[in-house]
């Protein structure tokens, strides 16, 4: 699954860090060129903001939750 998003400000790198830490299952953000673990705070501020990224957790998992938690973020 592929969730389109975008950071504003750091508080929302926080806000991202701590929603991804919540589950269980990987979760990583994609930029135009870069793949980082959504769970490691350090490289997600390294991520650009106003800049479309992607949220991608593989297929199978239970990711009801995940959508509603990143309905803020979402650009599509």
């Amino acid at each position: 699954m592929v969730i389109h998003f975008e950071l504003k400000n750091k508080e929302e790198v926080l806000k991202l860090n701590k929603i991804a830490t919540s589950y269980s299952f990987d979760i990583w953000v994609h930029s135009e060129n870069q793949m980082f673990d959504a769970k490691t705070l350090l490289a997600l501020y390294t991520l650009p903001f106003n800049k479309e990224l992607r949220l991608v957790v593989e297929e199978g998992v239970e990711s009801k939750a995940l959508l509603k938690d990143m309905e803020s973020f979402r650009t599509k």
